[in-house]
């Protein structure tokens, strides 16, 4: 593996690539090391948090393993706050100073505070390297430049195997104990101990894969493996029938006997896989039935969360059959996306750097946006000129109207890309209603909502909530940038700061609107969900915004507002049977009574209330059964039952089964990612427990495992000679769950409940 030759695009003069890499580590260890991977530096630098230490160690000590061109791969530790602008920047000029070469950036990983304030920094400091700068984008597979261009020579993944990037997650691989049976009899060999029925259908499936990849390149396929658990390694924390990997891709497949088991596992097997090889894994299920006797569709059906989920069913026979060469397996199982095609609006040059311009020029265009320097026109009116604001739209509602809240904007404009289309009509009336009532709390509470609209329109607010005219390419910071800048230029006025923030949309959008700022003028904001503060890369911290009105009708899809009690309103049937309503209804009302004046709603899930479907009551614990909401906040109430009825489609019966401590770990864990995927750190999900039903310890360590964390793997260490301690990111930590053991109406149940209201910081 060579270094790579690619060269600056500023003229045929251009000198070759810098010898240094400077690479943005984050929760995903993946796309860190596929660059270092690509690029092949002599030095490589891995700027990271507090947080990601031991994964940025892992990333260098597997670049230096799999890439010889590498002499030199080093940490760089940024801090503990991450988002916070002044922070960040005082710890990247550290490293800016000490890096006296010309050097690469690539920003895929890391915090979107760290990648645009280094994109900034490379950009003032090499103004029209634009391929000096890159990101990975995983939707096409592409190394993606800032002015839209691309990495021709492609993602190098060659030296990868599926054992490097599994202990890239900090998981181990191990052969199970009937592999080496399985491989004998594959070849034919006689074996005192015969194979079950079961351990012969997984051969077959992974024959019928080697035969079809074998001699690919970047192919791999293994048979069965497990994960040993971390606190007792002679014990498994969980296994794969087979896991075949082509690049830097992995499909964990499970075969199943039965194809009425597949929906009930779908959940589990999505989750071990992803804790195993990153969010870009996927599943497939081989069963020995007939083709539809599994469906994608009825795994949705049964849990409505895994709608969309990188799962595939198949039938053994119809594997064999339809799947008849390499590059057809290739295409099902491994897709990517091929890269889009350039908007138009992206076409146009890019406009002149102001960091690259004299002072004078500098301050024109600054004075040209209306911002002072004094003071961050994000930091709420204040007496000052509302800003023009801008931001991309991500898959999550709840930070747009804290942005909105922050900055009480003269005109908000949002840019979408094609996933986050579907939002827009719920985004423009959530943001009218929240400025007014931010502006006019008093008139907002007294208003009839049926008046609601004509008084919107009478203090022009349909007019403070625009949109882009169509998509932009969610993995272009040049496609971004454009419309960003073009969206300035039409509504900007003489006497209106620009503010760009990031605090939603992907990170290259991110990059984008910070470039775009950064060429205008403006100012580049973070808003913090859970402490709702405002970070500035020109004034710093300035201050917290008020809670945003929320129509939580809108955010909570697939909830119902709640006026009585769960017991009352739950399925009889099957529902009442997965959960624990009485505990859930008993930490509700202590809830509200230790929610003081905080007025409290309640929302249940829809598949749960007497008359819902049959099918998805089955898989209701794994989502919040009811979600609490107070302003901005949300607590999520989940108490599933150990014993619990299982349904298993081919005999259309269900069976009572106990689930052990895995099963409600990860019925708990699934319902804490669905509020974070509705809520973000905005909102907390309680696990309700009973002491009486065993103690929860096994299933904390679960818990932990499923969120990455492991508290055993050593002591913090000084230098990078030594591993450093492991430890959960901020991120991970809110698709944790809290797990609250205690009787209701105790003591120590009101101690529990009372500290993680106060987390949420009501």
């Amino acid at each position: 593996m060579g270094r790579s030759a690619d060269l600056d695009p500023v003229g045929a003069g251009a000198d070759a690539a810098p010898a240094t890499l400077v690479v943005l580590a984050g929760t995903s260890p993946t796309p860190a090391l596929l660059a270092a991977l690509t690029f092949a530096p002599r030095r490589l630098v891995l700027v990271h948090s507090s947080d990601t230490a031991r994964r940025a160690a892992r990333i260098a000590a597997a670049a230096r393993r799999l890439c010889p061109a590498i002499e030199v791969a080093r940490r760089f530790d940024v801090g503990e706050d991450v988002f916070d602008f002044r922070a960040v920047a005082e710890r990247f000029a550290a490293l800016s100073a000490d890096l006296r070469e010309p050097w690469r950036l690539c920003y895929t990983g890391g915090s979107k505070v760290m990648s645009a304030h280094a994109v900034l920094l490379h950009t003032e400091r090499f103004p029209r390297r634009h391929r000096w700068r890159s990101y990975l984008d995983a939707t096409s597979e592409t190394l993606r430049f800032t002015d839209g261009s691309r990495h021709q020579a492609g993602i190098d993944s060659s030296a990868l195997t599926a054992a490097e990037l599994a202990g890239l997650h900090g998981v181990e691989l191990r052969p199970g104990d009937r592999t080496a049976a399985q491989e004998a009899w594959l070849r034919g060999e006689d074996r005192q101990t015969p194979l079950t029925s079961g351990e012969m259908a997984e051969a077959r499936v992974l024959a019928l894969f080697r035969r079809r990849l074998d001699h690919v390149p970047g192919a791999e396929v293994l048979g069965n493996r497990v994960m040993p658990d971390p606190r007792n390694p002679r014990d498994s924390i969980g296994d794969f029938d087979l896991i075949v990997r082509y690049r830097h891709r992995v499909l964990c497949v499970e075969v199943k006997r039965d194809p009425s088991h597949i929906p009930d596992a779908a959940g589990w097997t999505l989750t071990k896989a992803q804790r195993a090889f990153g969010g870009a894994a996927r599943v497939l299920f081989v069963h020995d039935g007939a083709k539809g006797d599994c469906s994608i569709e009825q795994i949705a059906a049964y849990d409505p969360e895994l709608s969309g989920a990188p799962l595939h069913v198949r039938s053994l026979e119809e594997l064999a059959r339809d799947f008849g060469t390499a590059e057809r397996m290739i295409a099902s199982f491994f897709p990517a996306a091929p890269p889009p095609r350039r908007p138009v609006a992206a076409a146009a040059p890019a406009a002149p750097d102001p960091a690259g311009a004299p002072a004078a020029d500098r301050n024109r265009t600054r004075a040209a946006a209306g911002s002072d320097p004094a003071a961050c026109p994000a930091a709420g009116r204040g007496g000052g000129a509302a800003p023009l604001l801008l931001m991309g739209l991500g898959g999550n509602r709840l930070p747009v109207l804290a942005v909105a809240r922050a900055c009480l904007p003269r005109r908000a404009v949002m840019l979408f890309t094609r996933q986050s289309e579907k939002e827009l009509a719920a985004l423009d009336s959530g943001v009218r209603r929240m400025l007014l009532a931010a502006e006019e709390p008093e008139e907002f509470q007294r208003l009839n909502r049926r008046r609601l609209a004509s008084r919107l329109r009478r203090g022009g607010y349909p007019d403070r909530v625009k949109f882009a005219e169509a998509a932009v390419d969610a993995a272009d910071v040049a496609d971004v940038a454009a419309r960003a800048r073009a969206k300035i230029d039409q509504y900007r006025a003489p006497d209106t700061p620009v503010v760009a923030d990031i605090t939603t949309g992907t990170k290259a959008m991110s990059t984008g609107l910070a470039l775009a700022a950064h060429e205008r003028g403006g100012c580049l904001t973070y808003v913090s969900p859970l402490t709702r503060r405002v970070s500035c890369r020109t004034h710093g911290p300035v201050g917290r915004h008020p809670p945003a009105a929320v129509e939580w009708r809108h955010l909570l899809r697939g909830y119902r507002f709640l006026a009585g009690s769960l017991s009352e309103a739950i399925d009889p049937g099957i529902a009442a049977r997965q959960v624990d309503a009485p505990l859930i209804d008993a930490a509700a009302e202590q809830v509200r009574e230790l929610a003081g004046t905080a007025e409290i709603a309640a929302w249940v899930d829809e598949t749960a209330v007497a008359g819902a479907p049959a099918l998805p009551q089955y898989s209701v614990p794994q989502r919040p059964t009811l979600i609490l909401t107070a302003a901005d906040r949300a607590l999520a109430l989940s108490a599933p039952r150990r014993t619990r009825l299982r349904y298993f489609t081919s005999g259309d019966l269900h069976v009572e089964q106990d689930t052990g401590a895995g099963g409600w770990a990860h019925d708990v864990f699934a319902a804490a990612a669905l509020l974070n995927v509705r809520c973000g750190t905005a909102g907390l999900t309680l696990a309700l427990h009973r002491p009486g039903d065993g103690g929860p310890g096994r299933a904390l360590e679960l818990i932990d495992w499923f969120s990455w964390w492991r508290a055993d793997a050593g002591a913090p260490a000084a230098a990078d000679s030594a591993p450093p301690a492991e430890k959960i990111t901020g991120h991970e930590d809110t698709r944790r769950p809290r797990v609250v053991s205690a009787e209701p109406r105790t003591p120590e149940f009101r101690a529990a409940l009372h500290a993680h209201l106060s987390a949420l910081r009501l």
